[in-house]
């Protein structure tokens, strides 16, 4: 496994932040060993949830730059713990530690003290605080030799995700008509999949016929990996794309096949505007590199949670009980709206209800 050594100390968070890892079996070296970390660039792999994605990754990068970070597979009283919102139950009993939720795609976790969540449209009081995704780690960019060409269009996800009309013998035999292929990179019993590779990328696809709802917890990460991997992008009416976009340059909005295969053509015969799609997609993604989403983990941290554990501690311990009782009535409740709302509602590209 590779390794790297932590960086030179730094000034460390106000008070010690303890992830909690709920399946410890599947990161057994990392409760063995307090001397070297594990390189996220080089175990990119291994993230494939969200406790590997939220917990773990921010783990070992807040560990990289020497912050007072610790590891655990159990919740520790009195102290800051954050954990996956998913993985969260009301058994745990958690009342005695100060809980920050990371809430992936699911629901908003009332049962913690705090959340960080990955669609701004999701911050709703001052308990919530907007963090990107990291970036994909181990990102292999496109290579660079295949200059304008445009003969691979690339899902990143389940086939399963992909709108039913992108998925058709018409769509396909239509790309095939303009030298393009579509290629989905999804999960599969025989091959490892690899998310991180854009290196034959020429376009990348996401268009995801989501409820309303259910389109307003997704995160952006598709469009920023893009950027990063200098791939333009044709993406669906997603809210957390939307919130991104500058400019034209950013990227394709689609929704239909036929809005495909115009905007294929299109920067076939503009070679130009697909160049300024990639300088762009660089420039943009500065915002968003490791460093810029630690120094935010920091800010949050050394911030808002800081504040909000201040007061937590000065409370009567029967409070937390009490609390927490109520919050349990509320996540039950906000498990079935998700579960809902991810079933019915409208959705954002055919415009049915369901």
């Amino acid at each position: 496994m590779s390794q790297k050594v932590v960086k030179q100390s730094i000034t460390p968070l106000p008070y010690p932040v303890t992830f909690i890892c709920r399946y410890p079996e599947r990161w057994a070296e990392l409760f063995s060993s307090e001397v070297s970390i594990s390189d996220p660039e080089h175990i990119n792999h291994r993230f494939v949830n969200a406790e590997d994605c939220w917990i773990i990754q921010t783990y070992l990068r807040l560990k990289q730059n020497n912050y007072n970070v610790f590891l655990s597979d159990r919740f520790i009283p009195g102290e800051i713990c954050i954990v996956s919102s998913l993985d969260l139950k009301i058994k745990d009993l958690s009342f005695s530690s100060f809980v920050v939720g990371c809430r992936a795609d699911g629901p908003k976790p009332t049962l913690c003290n705090f959340a960080i969540v990955q669609n701004e449209t999701c911050v709703e009081s001052q308990t919530d605080a907007f963090v990107p995704h990291w970036p994909q780690p181990g990102l292999i960019r496109r290579n660079q030799t295949r200059g304008t060409r445009i003969e691979n269009i690339v899902f990143k996800g389940s086939e399963l995700n992909l709108y039913e009309p992108f998925k058709s013998s018409e769509f396909l035999q239509k790309l095939e008509n303009l030298g393009v292929r579509l290629q989905v990179s999804g999960k599969t019993k025989e091959l490892v999949v690899s998310w991180n590779d854009y290196s034959d990328a020429d376009l990348v696809l996401a268009v995801r016929d989501l409820t309303e709802k259910d389109a307003l917890v997704k995160p952006a990460s598709k469009l920023v990996n893009a950027w990063m991997a200098g791939v333009p992008a044709l993406l669906g009416p997603e809210p957390a794309f939307r919130q991104l976009r500058q400019s034209e340059l950013d990227y394709i909005e689609i929704k239909t096949p036929n809005d495909v295969i115009n905007a294929i053509r299109h920067l076939k015969e503009e070679p130009e505007r697909y160049e300024k799609m990639i300088a762009n997609g660089f420039n943009r993604a500065k915002d968003f590199t490791v460093e810029r989403i630690a120094e935010q983990w920091q800010e949050i941290l050394t911030g808002p949670v800081a504040q909000r554990y201040h007061e937590w501690r000065l409370k009567p311990k029967i409070s937390h009980l009490t609390d927490f009782v109520f919050k349990a009535i509320q996540q039950k409740k906000a498990r079935s709206e998700a579960v809902y709302h991810r079933k019915h509602g409208y959705r954002i590209i055919s415009g049915q209800h369901t």
